[in-house]
């Protein structure tokens, strides 16, 4: 039997598993390959703060009800995600080449230093999907 795939994972899709975007039914479907065993999922600790962070906008909006953002929040740290850091020396020039925020340079240093493609719902025109090429599993191909 083979090992499931591994992709990293970024906040872009995971935040479609809880939250209403018009790709939420693609990525559920990626979470239910998770929870099936089909896939594991690889994402830097750095993933978590910015989940929190878009929670923590969609209550200051008035979208979402504290206690529902709390709620999610401890659900998805229950999700069996991989969690791995990249190389904290890379992630800067990983930006510049990839004319990416060092945020999202995390993950791409990561997907980088893992070998593993990068699942993202990052349009086709953003920068670092574009020089990322086929590293980059969008999930809206």
């Amino acid at each position: 039997m083979m090992p499931p795939r591994a992709l990293v994972i970024d906040r872009s899709v995971t935040v479609a598993w809880y939250l209403p975007e018009r790709f939420s039914s693609a990525a559920r479907a990626w979470q239910q390959r998770l929870l099936d065993g089909e896939v594991r999922l690889v994402v830097p600790s750095l993933h978590y703060w910015e989940l929190a962070n878009v929670l923590r906008s969609y209550v200051r909006r008035g979208e979402l009800r504290a206690e529902l953002a709390r709620d999610i929040f401890e659900l998805h740290l229950e999700a069996p995600l991989e969690p791995a850091e990249p190389e904290r020396a890379t992630v800067l020039q990983t930006a510049l080449d990839y004319d990416a925020t060092v945020y999202d340079a995390a993950f791409i240093a990561l997907s980088l230093a893992l070998d593993l493609p990068l699942l993202t719902a990052e349009r086709s025109t953003t920068p670092w999907v574009t020089r990322l090429g086929r590293r980059v599993h969008r999930l809206m191909s």
